[in-house]
């Protein structure tokens, strides 16, 4: 990566360059460097044809969250575009991250996210749809956020587009099929509740959050204004929350009826993204979950 380093030092006005950590994921590798005057950065990396609309999406997103001043998150410093060797790169500031903290602090500071927006529109501000400014990628998927007064059609759309990014093979049909039938009904998962947008995570799991001495962090954000309860969704496939965490999230924000169906109905959404990102092997659980919710509709 030396001439990745090269433009990162001009970025970053320095002659020097340490590395002082290395991630590698499914989705994109990134470095952590300190440079001659101390700073500490975080780089990361993605080589594919969706990686500069993938690093835009983030850089929005930890931009937005972090002007909030509710949870902790790494803030951006710049996108690089057409780095050697093809791709994108995100200059971030680097966080030095351990895998376990206080829960209950995760909880407080996650419901203060999704409250921001409604206390900004009780002041006569804030953000009035769903959507966001920009689109944003879940892993490498991007997630059209064309803004819309209505979340359900909103939601409906992000499921529409999972669904035409799978095959013609014949669990791909049985899950459009199943689709097709629940798709006008998915309103009735929301009678009786007022959705006022939040700024959601947007893919909140166990390898997205990290804790500092600071408290807990937040990061590889999908940043959009959706319904609060989105950001549980990827949490039904792979728990990562206990129950200080939701006793502090609660505490602010009160679960609401039928929130349970609905979390089923979040988890489908993650449930196909994992099926276009990594293959079948997310197919059966996909449909099983499109099932479920039918037959409880």
């Amino acid at each position: 990566m030396e001439r990745l380093e090269d433009l990162v030092k001009e970025c970053l006005e320095t002659d020097e360059l340490t590395q002082i950590g290395y991630g590698s994921g499914c989705i994109s590798d990134g470095v952590g460097y300190k440079t001659g005057n101390g700073r500490e950065v975080f780089v990361k990396v993605n080589r594919t044809s969706d990686a500069l609309v993938m690093f835009r999406g983030e850089e929005a997103s930890l931009k937005t969250m972090a002007d909030t001043n509710t949870i902790h998150c790494p803030r951006p410093i710049k996108v690089l575009e057409n780095i050697p060797g093809g791709g994108c790169a995100i200059i971030m500031e680097y966080l030095d991250l351990g895998s376990s903290g206080d829960e209950a602090a995760l909880g407080t500071g996650l419901a203060r996210l999704h409250m921001h927006n409604w206390q900004s529109l009780e002041k006569g501000e804030g953000v009035a749809n769903f959507g966001f400014p920009v689109a944003t990628s879940c892993g490498s998927i991007p997630q059209d956020n064309s803004w819309t007064n209505d979340w359900v059609e909103f939601f409906c759309k992000k499921i529409d587009s999972q669904l035409d990014r799978l095959g013609s093979g014949s669990s791909s049909k049985e899950a459009k099929s199943l689709w097709s039938q629940l798709r006008p009904n998915i309103h009735k998962l929301f009678d009786g509740l007022v959705i006022r947008p939040s700024l959601l995570h947007g893919d909140l799991w166990g390898g997205n959050i990290g804790y500092t001495s600071r408290g807990p962090v937040i990061y590889d954000p999908a940043s959009f204004y959706g319904h609060y309860e989105y950001d549980f969704g990827i949490n039904q496939c792979f728990p990562s929350f206990g129950r200080r965490f939701y006793e502090a999230y609660h505490s602010l924000i009160p679960k609401e009826p039928g929130c349970e169906l609905r979390l089923q109905l979040y988890k489908l959404f993650h449930l196909l993204n994992h099926w276009n990102l990594f293959g079948s092997g997310y197919s059966s659980s996909s449909i099983k979950t499109l099932k479920d919710i039918l037959r409880k509709i």
